[in-house]
């Protein structure tokens, strides 16, 4: 049994990740979109994953880790995020021997987080279905929320502080000499303010 965890390289996917890791020993596969849109985000997003996997591997225990990319950058439309990774989730679960189980960072306080999730399960079968006509796949996989009770304070304070500081939230980053740093305006960044 192999679970496949989408990882953003936010406080909540980073928080889902070190549960997985501490309180359990199945296999993971801990894959990140670098989707690329206007507001930017991409390259700051990918820098955070990579430290934090980089410090998870080197304090837990061993995992896969794999990217891909998506590249919406000519669009004037923000493309819906969780849509994205239904689609990506698909075709790594594919990719990833065993794998029975996904991961996901969803949040009961997420906006209309029950839709969504079900909009993204739909549009994951509907892709799965067609790999599982030809025979690849597992017959069944269960979609799991790992921290969907807990509140963002809750998870910055799971997190050793040294981690929590390499997490990344904003959606609209602004270049600084040294990398990024957050907007300090959009929504994950006034979510951020909270904890």
């Amino acid at each position: 049994m192999t679970t496949l965890v989408m990882f953003s390289g936010g406080l909540d996917s980073t928080a889902m990740l070190v549960k997985l890791l501490a309180e359990s020993a199945e296999e993971l596969r801990v894959h990140h979109i670098r989707m690329a849109n206007r507001e930017n985000r991409a390259e700051a997003e990918q820098a955070a994953a990579e430290r934090i996997v980089a410090w998870c591997r080197s304090r837990y225990r061993p995992f896969r880790y794999s990217q891909s990319a998506l590249d919406f950058g000519e669009l004037e439309a923000i493309p819906i995020d969780y849509l994205c990774v239904a689609f990506v989730a698909c075709q790594v679960a594919i990719d990833t021997p065993a794998c029975d189980r996904i991961a996901v960072a969803a949040l009961a306080r997420d906006t209309d987080i029950e839709n969504r999730s079900a909009r993204q399960r739909r549009v994951f079968d509907a892709l799965y279905e067609c790999y599982r006509a030809r025979k690849l796949g597992a017959p069944r996989i269960e979609w799991i929320y790992p921290v969907y009770h807990a509140a963002k304070r809750e998870l910055a304070a799971a997190l050793p502080g040294e981690l929590l500081e390499m997490t990344w939230s904003c959606r609209r980053p602004v270049r600084a000499a040294a990398g990024f740093r957050p907007c300090g305006a959009c929504k994950a960044c006034l979510a951020r303010e909270e904890i």
